[in-house]
């Protein structure tokens, strides 16, 4: 996968649009924020953000996986 970790979070939350509110809760990511990363008009995130959502797209996949 030559994504972005920034790149795969957009595409993530681009994908799930309806369950922003479900993400930013589970994640622990103000849903703000989750909106502003989705649309872009924060076009650098924090790294911990994006990786707090990352984390927990990988764990939504590890656990449709098993």
């Amino acid at each position: 996968m030559n994504t972005s970790i920034h790149q795969y979070v957009i595409d993530q939350l681009q994908a799930r649009k309806g369950t922003w509110p479900t993400i930013a809760r589970e994640s622990g990511v103000p849903r703000k924020t989750v909106e502003k990363i989705a649309s872009q008009t924060t076009p650098n995130p924090g790294v911990k953000t994006v990786e707090q959502l990352a984390n927990y797209f990988r764990s939504l996949e590890s656990q449709s996986a098993a």
